[in-house]
């Protein structure tokens, strides 16, 4: 059995891809082959300029599908850095797509390329990401008090 690329545990609180969190992005990831995707359509709160979607959004959007890529190997990662380019804006009530793969391992750190394409194929946004890997222990501390969820992690 390998980890879900999406929380289905009794936790479900995380800004960017808890289902419990009504105020955050609720995101929804499926594996394609080596690139882990998810789609996203921001709406009026998600917005800084008036009708775009805001900068730390898709940065946000772009971490958490970058971060998934460890869990087709069966591993917990957090965030050490991400570096993001911002190409072009994206409108509010754009449905748009963001991709990531592995690019390579950097003295223990998992390294990650993500971006994110308008509908019609543009790249609105790309990063390049190092995770840290969580030790047992961490997991284990993280989960209590949400015992689907650390069955879950702790199964591996």
């Amino acid at each position: 059995m390998s980890l879900s690329l999406n929380d289905e545990t009794d936790y479900g609180l995380c800004f960017s891809c808890g289902p419990r969190n009504l105020a955050g992005l609720q995101l929804r990831f499926r594996r394609e082959g080596d690139t882990v995707t998810t789609t996203f359509q921001g709406r009026d709160e998600h917005q800084g300029f008036p009708g775009y979607l805001h900068g730390g959004i898709i940065s946000a959007l772009l971490d958490e599908v970058m971060s998934r890529v460890s869990l087709l190997d069966d591993k917990w990662t957090v965030t050490a850095r991400l570096d993001v380019r911002f190409r072009r804006p994206i409108a509010i009530g754009q449905e748009v797509t963001a991709y990531s793969r592995k690019t390579r391992m950097v003295r223990g750190f998992l390294e990650t390329r993500g971006w994110v394409e308008l509908p019609d194929g543009a790249v609105a946004a790309d990063a390049l990401g190092r995770y840290a890997f969580l030790p047992r222990e961490t997991l284990a501390h993280m989960s209590e008090g949400y015992p689907i969820l650390a069955r879950e992690w702790m199964s591996r």
